[in-house]
């Protein structure tokens, strides 16, 4: 790499660090203060917190890293302008693609990590959030058998717990289960634990009795038992039976979804989900080369570029709503997939041909063309 290939990567390098770590961190803030009311309302510490943050980070990043090079790569060549930098290159006799090459091999190291995160680390960390925010609703001990206090953790059942002794046993357990008005039944124990089991939490509970009371008689009959176990595992939101949300699937199983109600009845989401994720990485270079096309041709003038930002951030704007109008568009017709792909990569081709001197030299006679092709205006006489 040469001298002037290894400052350049400095001079986007630099502010891509900043914007990465600036948008990352509004948007990251943003993510999880969605999550404090699992946290907060699950008794859970910082560290689970902290744990949960950290898992949503790929997500966020994935979304950043195209617009912070961009914005880098403005940034730059912005400030290389303003201190005549780029002037000087051109004097001396570099062509622009002496400043193109370095950028565009640093687009494709920034296109290959999108590329990781889209298929491997982001539905990764994404499948370890979901399951840990499952555990967490399903910690009992802190969202259902609170001391001092009676909880409904569903329609027509109440549990009580009086308190814990030093060694974390419960003391004073009552659990009324009035699902079936027809069969009301109350559980009385002095004392219990909760247990984590392989198939669900079980509520162990020791020298108690079961009251049931019957609907037709209205006797009560009346139970005791030395120990009982009481099964919660109906009341948790089980992982087994949850739909595997597309951002948290791989790619082959987007592909080739394993066939349940769920899946079929959103195969056309999962199909588009796969395709996203394999094209979205070509917007990198594509927001490259439209920063590219729009800052260094023309001419270099004193008063600065500030109007070509202002153009630059519209053509990468309308280039992505675009691209995302294609996504819609393909969940609704399959044959639109290709167009998927296929637009980042026009976009790449049209600013390719854009910066070369051929290019530009034929859009211009094009237009010319165009212009005298068109009906003259009758001029007004004085």
């Amino acid at each position: 790499m040469s001298a002037i290939s290894r400052y350049l990567t400095r001079q986007i390098a630099a502010p891509l660090a900043f914007f990465v770590l600036t948008l990352s961190g509004v948007v990251w803030l943003t993510q999880s203060l969605r999550m404090l009311d699992v946290i907060i309302t699950k008794g859970q510490t910082a560290f689970t917190f902290m744990t949960f943050s950290l898992l949503v980070f790929p997500t966020v990043l994935v979304l950043i890293l195209p617009v912070a090079f961009f914005a880098a790569i403005l940034y730059g060549l912005q400030r290389m302008q303003g201190d005549h930098e780029l002037v000087v290159l051109s004097a001396t006799g570099q062509s622009p693609w002496t400043i193109i090459r370095p950028i565009m091999w640093f687009s494709g190291a920034v296109t290959a990590i999108v590329l990781l995160l889209n298929l491997w680390i982001t539905p990764a960390a994404l499948n370890e959030l979901r399951g840990r925010i499952l555990e967490v609703r399903a910690d009992f001990a802190a969202s259902l058998l609170r001391e001092g206090a009676f909880s409904t953790p569903m329609h027509g059942l109440t549990v009580y717990l009086r308190g814990r002794n030093s060694g974390g046993e419960m003391l004073g357990i009552l659990v009324h289960d009035n699902r079936d008005l027809a069969n009301p039944v109350t559980y009385m124990a002095e004392r219990g634990a909760l247990v984590k089991t392989a198939l669900g939490p079980r509520l162990i509970m020791v020298n108690g009795n079961v009251q049931r009371q019957d609907a037709e008689t209205g006797g009560l009959s009346l139970l005791y038992f030395d120990r009982y176990t009481y099964d919660l595992s109906e009341f948790l939101p089980g992982a087994s039976d949850r739909w595997k949300e597309p951002e948290e699937r791989y790619l082959h199983e987007l592909f080739f979804p394993e066939g349940s109600a769920g899946d079929l009845a959103h195969v056309a989401e999962l199909r588009v989900e796969g395709h996203r994720r394999l094209a979205t990485p070509f917007y990198v270079p594509a927001f490259a080369l439209i920063a590219l096309a729009v800052m260094l041709t023309g001419q270099f003038t004193r008063r600065g570029y500030f109007w070509r930002l202002g153009v630059a951030v519209i053509v990468t704007v309308a280039t992505r709503l675009a691209g995302l109008g294609l996504e819609t568009i393909a969940m609704h017709n399959g044959a639109a997939v290709l167009a998927v792909y296929l637009w980042p990569l026009l976009v790449c081709a049209a600013c390719l041909l854009y910066l070369s001197e051929t290019g530009r030299s034929r859009l211009q006679h094009w237009l010319l063309r165009i212009q005298m092709q068109l009906p003259q205006l009758p001029s007004r006489s004085g």
